[in-house]
């Protein structure tokens, strides 16, 4: 079973100088896609731009919160691909990112539930965001086929 919205709420609660410090260290990665890499001797771009001390870091800060991954489009690599896409509505001076706090199943059937940090989220007119309800009982009663964000603080969310 998924961890409640309540539940959720105090992890971050009781974590957030963690959660607000892999936000620090997140901001200064320019290239990567997720951290921490699946293979290091293969996944070097995640790595490209992560200083030795800051992987450390981020791999005790993961264990404090009890996440295993995070996933991210740094700001160089995503103006790099809205150059190469044409594409120039995207933000290049922001950084959201996902960290995984829970996942059950496979990607197609499964389940999961997550921290996010978005500061544009708000300004989405096609982003459900909701502040009632429990987010299992929502996803249950619609068949998990929908996404729904629930504001904890500022810009952080649970997903």
């Amino acid at each position: 079973m998924p961890p409640s919205d309540e539940q959720m709420i105090a992890h971050f609660i009781q974590h957030e100088a963690a959660f607000e410090e892999i936000r620090e260290i997140i901001f200064r990665c320019p290239y990567g896609m997720y951290y921490p890499p699946y293979d290091k001797q293969q996944d070097t771009l995640c790595l490209k731009g992560i200083s030795d001390e800051d992987q450390r870091r981020l791999d005790s800060l993961l264990m404090e919160i009890g996440s295993e991954r995070i996933f991210y489009i740094g700001k160089k690599l995503k103006k790099a691909m809205c150059e190469k896409s044409g594409e120039n509505s995207w933000d290049t001076t922001c950084t959201s990112f996902t960290i995984s706090y829970y996942v059950h199943g496979y990607s197609i059937g499964g389940t999961s539930k997550d921290f996010l940090y978005n500061p544009e989220l708000k300004n989405k007119v096609t982003v459900s965001i909701t502040e009632n309800g429990e987010l299992n009982e929502i996803y249950s009663r619609n068949f998990c086929d929908t996404i729904l964000y629930k504001l904890i603080k500022n810009h952080w969310y649970i997903n």
